[in-house]
């Protein structure tokens, strides 16, 4: 039961079909201060930006340049600056409707979790080998570039590796071999 209430929920949250709480309207926080509120539509390229196209022109070392011109495909306020555009998705297709800005989140995001996981998957896979061998303690302090190399690659596989032992069961320890404080 528990598993079918997951896979609902987990259905449900994917496809955006979960109701949004809304809280109540009360009084404004910080009535003396101008709205923060950020509308996307006083954005203009950053090649018809004049404050951008000054801060261009101030640009005196090639590297400087060279990001100019990247950026000048950007968006910019008023202040000159490029701003990166999140908005909301529009469940449960917002991703495929709202395109154009994947690169300014989404994929170096999904690149960042990437890398973190093979750090991670290698280093357990390294430790799992090394458990195996008869001076384990010796290759946790002394590292040994074979198996670090067999953890790396391991590693590198970690999505499909992940799945496969989550599937099985040999992602996760029982209860009985974790320890509990005595508290």
């Amino acid at each position: 039961m528990r598993r079918l209430f997951a896979i609902l929920l987990s259905g449900f949250l994917i496809l955006g079909l979960a109701p949004l709480v809304n809280a109540e309207a009360g009084p404004e926080l910080n009535p003396d201060r101008e709205s923060t509120a950020f509308q996307a539509e006083g954005l203009t390229p950053c090649s018809d930006n004049a404050r951008f196209q000054q801060r261009a022109n101030a640009a005196s070392t090639p590297q400087a340049i060279a990001r100019f011109e990247r950026y000048s495909q950007a968006s910019c306020g008023d202040d000159g600056l490029p701003h990166l555009i999140i908005a909301p998705t529009l469940e449960p297709f917002g991703a495929i409707a709202n395109r154009g800005h994947e690169g300014d989140v989404l994929i170096p995001g999904h690149i960042f979790l990437y890398v973190a996981g093979i750090i991670g998957w290698s280093g357990r896979e390294y430790l799992k080998l090394s458990r195996a061998s008869k001076d384990a303690a010796d290759k946790e302090i002394f590292l040994d570039p074979d198996l670090m190399r067999i953890a790396l690659f391991k590693g590198a596989q970690w999505p499909l590796e992940a799945d496969k032992e989550g599937r099985s069961g040999a992602l996760r320890e029982t209860d009985d071999k974790i320890t509990v404080s005595p508290r």
